[in-house]
């Protein structure tokens, strides 16, 4: 702040105009404010080096309505750029004063944020998160939410689609308002001479533009061809109110697209780039919990059921509305403009338009729907919704399914996307059952066969640069995307508030939920088309992890995971190491059996080789310093371990990997 207080005092000392208790009260305030001055190279340093004076100041401001969770203090880690402090009135009063300025700070300069395809955002993945985590405007396109549980892990992806969404839309539609603006200005000016050039050098070209504009743009629509002639001549049409049309809707559209103010107290920053249709659930309770409520875009709360499909509508209508306001007008005033010729397919075309017609850049700037819901709403009573809806391949539709495997904001009943273990607070566990015994529904898996050809992702935050990725690639996919995320539920899952991201990477590393991305622009295969990179040991059953200070490997599977979670408290006990003599390891067991044997019920036959002795088989675990540590496991939770390894062995022999482990247990 130094440097700042200096320039400060020349300010003062050569400008007497300057109000002086305004200056005392900013220096009083800029050693408060969380501002980096001349340490940020990228923002200060090169900038100043390039052009003195031109250097910026970086700021993390902590939200006044901050829970308190600590996962950014733990994910900043020894950058020590955030702690976790007690809560004090001095604290909040930092806090408050700090929102205060930083709301009346004006957007990032786009020069500190790298260099940017607007048309084409998926060659500039990284200036297009720059542009996500730095332009305030765009980080504002989710509002609500700060309902949500202390950590919540849903809170976080639904900010990640909502604000990507935004930093890829919003420069998009202010650089076609500049575009069609400009057409507005040249038909302005030229237009009736170019329209009268027409007529001399193609009458038939002439007389269709004239029917096409009068027919769909000043609303002379009607049952057949004749009837709209009839109403042009009763109407006394002229080449001039053509012109004048044209031009008029180019100038509402760019109006639309650049200036208009769509809430009280949202910047005037041009029409929503994006709408969402929320099945019921966690999301839409934080999700629309006043005072931070609602959405900056429009937002429906259905039926637990009807999500995807009123998310479809949206996107169907989006499409019919662009076209009409927006594409065939632009394409019109292009037809004058380029002096092309116009003919009755080009009519017939028009007239019957859908988004099979648009180019690549109309599809790009057309605004998206996002359809959200959790594994109850869109893996279970809302399957077929999601089913029929992904089968359209719209353009514009994009879905998110938040995965925390368990009906979260009804108690903690098992859903499909449950693994086997249940155990939750519905479930039932005892003597007689351990649980839930059928296999874990995974829906992304399910929309890469017999969906025709949606771009999927099953991505989290375990992996940010591949979930972003999927997010922008997803956008920018012509077809429908479909996301599906794990995402921690704290009070369900009985994890830490800070444990979200950690726990993300947890059930990745151990194959409860392995990562992939599922893209059908790069062919007609699984190779080809899906990705698995972002799992560890990817050509292995398990994640061999050295332990700590030395150079032995331990396989991490989903049993391991499941010591992190209390969800799974009653399906592992801690055991001494004398006590372990008698029992199977984990290792031993799984090289015995198969998903095969567990659907055959041989598992559960004493004196088979696949026999699951309860509570007869045990884990080794290592803490972060090297330290081994003991559990017996119910016979469930071995279950667990030979379904996810099924599950990924599936996924491996989709995209061509040979797993050395299983080709050995074949053996």
């Amino acid at each position: 702040a130094t440097v700042v207080l200096e320039i400060l005092a020349d300010m003062e000392s050569n400008n007497a105009a300057l109000n002086h208790g305004s200056l005392d009260l900013l220096r009083e305030m800029l050693p408060k404010m969380p501002f980096s001055y001349s340490k940020v190279n990228a923002i200060y340093k090169v900038k100043e080096k390039q052009e003195a004076g031109s250097g910026g100041l970086f700021g993390i401001f902590i939200s006044d309505l901050c829970k308190g969770c600590g996962e950014c203090a733990v994910e900043c880690g020894d950058h020590d750029a955030l702690v976790m402090v007690e809560e004090t009135e001095d604290i909040n009063g930092e806090h408050l004063s700090a929102m205060a300025f930083m709301d009346r700070l004006p957007d990032t300069s786009a020069k500190y944020l790298g260099k940017y395809n607007y048309e084409n955002p998926g060659e500039t993945i990284a200036a297009a998160l720059q542009n996500h985590l730095m332009v305030r405007s765009y980080y504002d396109a989710l509002v609500s939410g700060d309902g949500a549980c202390a950590g919540c892990g849903e809170k976080t992806i639904l900010r990640a689609i909502a604000t990507i969404t935004e930093s890829i839309m919003r420069p998009r539609f202010h650089a076609k308002a500049e575009r069609i603006e400009a057409k507005a200005i040249e038909l302005e000016k030229k237009g009736a001479a170019l329209l009268t050039a027409l007529k001399k050098n193609s009458p038939d070209s002439y007389h269709i533009l004239r029917r096409s504009t009068a027919h769909l743009v000043m609303q002379m629509g009607r049952e057949n061809l004749e009837l709209v002639e009839q109403a042009m001549a009763e109407a006394k049409v002229t080449d001039k109110q053509i012109v004048a049309a044209l031009a008029a809707v180019l100038r509402q559209d760019a109006y639309n697209h650049r200036d208009l103010q769509t809430l009280d107290g949202r910047i005037a920053n041009g029409m929503s780039a994006m709408a969402m249709a929320a099945h019921t659930g966690c999301n839409t309770v934080y999700g629309s919990t006043p005072p931070s409520n609602p959405h900056p875009y429009p937002w429906m709360n259905s039926l637990f059921q009807d999500g995807a499909t009123i998310g479809w509508i949206m996107g169907e209508t989006f499409i019919m509305d662009h076209s009409r306001r927006s594409v065939i007008p632009e394409r019109l005033a292009d037809v004058l403009l380029d002096k092309a010729t116009f003919t009755e397919e080009d009519y017939f075309e028009l007239t019957h338009f859908s988004d099979a017609f648009m180019t690549t850049r109309e599809i790009a700037e057309l605004p998206k729907v996002w359809v959200v819901g959790g594994d109850g709403a869109m893996g279970d009573i809302g399957f077929q919704n999601v089913s029929k809806a992904v089968l359209q391949n719209r353009p514009n539709v994009k879905m998110l399914l938040l995965d925390t495997q368990v009906y979260s904001n009804t108690g903690g009943q098992n859903s499909d996307s449950s693994v086997m273990t249940g155990g939750f607070d519905m479930n039932q566990i005892g003597a007689a059952t351990q649980g839930k015994l059928t296999e874990k529904k995974s829906v992304a898996e399910i929309m890469t066969t017999g969906h025709g050809s949606p771009y999927v992702a099953q991505v989290s935050m375990a992996n940010s640069a591949n979930l972003y990725k999927a997010i922008i690639e997803g956008l920018e996919y012509r077809g429908v995307c479909f996301i599906q995320s794990f995402t921690s539920c704290q009070p369900e899952h009985g994890v830490p508030d800070f444990a979200s991201t950690i726990q993300a990477q947890l059930v990745r590393n151990s194959r409860g939920m392995p990562e992939f991305i599922f893209n059908p622009s790069n062919g007609e295969t699984f190779p080809e088309s899906m990705s698995l990179k972002g799992n560890p040991s990817l050509k292995r059953d398990w994640y061999n992890k050295t332990i700590y200070k030395t150079t032995q490997k331990a396989i991490y599977t989903v049993a391991h995971w499941a010591l992190t979670e209390a969800r799974f408290r009653r399906h592992h006990k801690k055991a001494k190491a004398a006590d372990i003599k008698q029992l199977l390891p984990l290792e031993d067991m799984l090289l015995r059996l198969t998903q095969q044997d567990v659907i055959q019920r041989s598992h559960l036959v004493k004196g088979h080789r696949a026999f699951i002795p309860d509570w007869g088989v045990y884990l080794t675990s290592y803490d972060d310093t090297g330290k081994p540590s003991y559990h017996t496991m119910s016979r469930q939770l071995v279950l667990f371990c030979v379904e996810r390894r099924k599950a990924w062995r599936q996924l491996q022999s989709k995209v061509g990997v040979e797993n050395a482990d299983y080709q050995a247990q074949s053996r």
